[in-house]
């Protein structure tokens, strides 16, 4: 097999996890530590009769791979039949319970390790499963009904997360029989107007999960079912060693991404945070308007070669500090420390059983990790030196590791960025490089990439195709509405303007809808984006009362307030207010940053997009603007 190859195969997978494994340890580490010991002995040697072999662990939590979906649910019944005989002994001095998830499916085989959907559904039946519990997909229960005794429960078609499913519990006992609410099936492969449906169900799902929450905060009664809200805020760095500046952003990045992967956590946006960061927003409000549950917040500072690390997690709803650690470490025990205030995490939270695996980095190499980091600071700047210094890291960084797809991917955003600034000397040279890095990170490493996808998208309608630009939104729009692949904000922002420029616009503005909701305080060029994409639709009074809740608000984006005032211009041009529209513009005026028509492009726009930026700068003009 060449490395480019990814190897998958069809597996039956097995996930089981303690209950309450965090608690069980506050209350007697050293006694739940041997009382795990013999439930694993109790396991393992189930795993050997029917003939499963795990690949991974996680702590409280084993996963393991059959060759046979009737061996797999015969182990599962027969351990939790060996389980409750051992917790109904007198004997037993801590009584540990189980829940269990099987399913089958399409799974990827990396250095040992099984990923994949296949393995990510396994996990979610696993966290709907009760304590003592099995639960079964329906492609296991379609093999195993005909070939075992047992009792099954229909819970129909779930949502977890990303997954969606059809359920069934492995009644061991009459008394498990229960009734959930099952999700909608009907979550396929969309055309535009399905699109638009399913982001409306999204934003139906998600009034109802914070009603659950507010709910939830009153009461302060939770359950594992329950996914928790965490706010890392920015790590402080409090040294004048600018050679170790980037430790704080380091560990700031490396934990959202870890704990993002965790089935039960839902991790706030980064840009949020650093919101949230910048205005000093009380625990009260993170709380009450966030519906925040936990809070993570360090301060570094170096003495010589020494690192101090200072940590604290606060449980909101409790209102109270759970952990305060600080470690001591050296440059080189970066990564090992990562680690430990994950492990910390996770240890601490107190609704959450599973431990995660750690290597989610672009580079385990300590120098490229560092300079990847440094790379992406200085790109998201938007200014011409910062953008220098990170094309000369992604050089620096690819001449260490000429085959990393993760720095060649920033290097193509890097250079459209370069054309955008204007520091192209030839402009159709770097779009079609970028082109270039885009189609071989999608066929190569991930065909899923919603941001690779993007990059390939935008660039096709730089060099003028804007038919092929346009042929891809489908698929990204399918791929976004499935949770394919784990959609990031910036998924969200640059799905929503490739179909803007697409002429797609009420799938656009869904989506731009959906990425408010899921990161409020994205850059601020996705809310006037979102206003001209209304505009193209002829939508006024909605335009108008979005931009009444969102001007003057502190945007670090260049011009947003400005581009505001002046769309309230157009909006009274257009209704034949001009005396109003004159105000507008004279208030426009006043402001501190002045605009050119230029500035308000649209850039690869099609007809009915350029139609509106034309419109809108004529309008503009004829009130004094040039």
């Amino acid at each position: 097999m060449s490395p480019n190859e990814i190897d998958r195969k069809l597996a039956v997978i097995l996930v089981a996890d303690v209950v309450g494994y965090s608690k069980h340890m506050e209350n007697d580490e050293n006694a739940t530590l041997k009382a795990y010991g013999k439930c694993e002995t109790i396991l393992n040697k189930l795993l050997n009769k029917y003939k499963g072999s795990i690949f991974n662990t996680a702590g409280d939590s084993v996963l393991a791979e059959f060759q046979s979906a009737v061996n797999a649910v015969e182990c599962a019944v027969n351990f939790q039949s060996e389980l409750k005989k051992r917790n109904e002994s007198k004997n037993t001095e801590v009584k540990l319970e189980f829940r269990i998830g099987i399913n089958m499916g399409d799974v990827v085989m990396k250095g040992g390790n099984l990923l994949g959907d296949g393995v990510n559904i396994a996990a979610r039946l696993e966290a709907l499963a009760q304590p003592n519990g099995i639960s079964i997909s329906k492609s296991i229960y379609d093999i195993v009904v005909p070939k075992t005794k047992v009792t099954f429960n229909d819970l129909g078609v779930q949502k977890v997360k990303q997954n969606t499913f059809h359920a069934y519990d492995i009644l061991l006992d009459p008394s498990q029989k229960r009734k959930i609410k099952t999700q909608s099936s009907n979550i396929t492969m969309i055309t535009s107007i399905a699109a638009a449906i399913v982001i409306l169900l999204g934003g139906i799902f998600y009034f109802n999960y914070n009603s659950q929450v507010i709910e939830n905060i009153e009461t302060k009664e939770f359950v594992k079912s329950d996914i928790s809200k965490v706010l890392i805020k920015p790590f402080k760095f409090l040294s004048k060693r600018d050679d170790l500046s980037y430790v704080a952003t380091g560990f700031t990045n490396h934990l959202g991404t870890s704990l993002s992967q965790h089935p039960q956590l839902d991790v706030v946006p980064e840009t949020t945070a650093n919101f949230i960061d910048k205005n000093e927003i009380s625990n009260a409000e993170l709380k009450s308007k966030y519906f925040i549950n936990y809070s993570i917040e360090a301060t570094i500072q170096v003495s010589g070669d020494q690192i101090r690390l200072s940590s604290k997690i606060t449980d909101l709803l409790n209102e109270e500090v759970i952990a305060s650690e600080v470690y001591e470490l050296t440059e080189d025990q970066i990564f090992e420390y990562q680690d430990k205030i994950t492990d910390l995490a996770l240890q601490k939270m107190s609704t959450m059983d599973h431990s995660i695996s750690s290597n989610q980095r672009v580079s385990q190499n300590p120098i490229v990790y560092k300079k990847f980091i440094l790379a992406q600071a200085n790109m998201v700047s938007w200014t011409p030196d910062q953008h220098y210094k990170a094309m000369k890291l992604i050089d620096e960084m690819l001449e260490i590791e000429p085959n990393n797809y993760g720095i060649k991917k920033l290097h193509g955003w890097l250079l459209q960025q370069k054309v955008y600034l204007g520091l192209s000397e030839n402009y159709k040279s770097d779009i079609i490089k970028s082109l270039e890095i885009a189609k071989n990170y999608l066929t190569s490493h991930d065909i899923n990439s919603i941001d690779a996808m993007a990059l390939e998208s935008s660039n096709e309608g730089l060099l003028g195709n804007y038919s092929e630009a346009c042929s891809k939104v489908s698929r990204m729009n399918d791929i976004l509405s499935e949770k394919k692949s784990k959609a990031s904000s910036h998924a969200y922002a640059m799905t929503a303007w490739i179909n803007q420029n697409c002429e797609q616009f009420e799938i656009a503005n869904l989506t731009y809808e959906e990425l408010f909701r899921v990161s409020p305080h994205y850059p601020a060029w996705v809310r006037y984006y979102y206003v001209y994409s209304l505009f193209a639709m002829q939508k006024l009074d909605n335009a108008e009362k979005f931009i009444n809740e969102n001007k003057n608000l502190k945007y670090s984006y260049y011009g947003t307030n400005e581009i505001f005032q002046l769309c309230l211009v157009y909006i009274a041009h257009k209704r034949d207010q001009t005396e109003l529209a004159k105000e507008y513009f004279a208030k426009y005026k006043e402001m501190p940053n002045s605009l050119s028509l230029d500035y308000l492009g649209g850039d690869f726009s099609a007809a009915k997009s350029k139609e509106f930026i034309e419109d809108f700068k004529n309008v503009l003009s004829k009130y004094g603007m040039s």
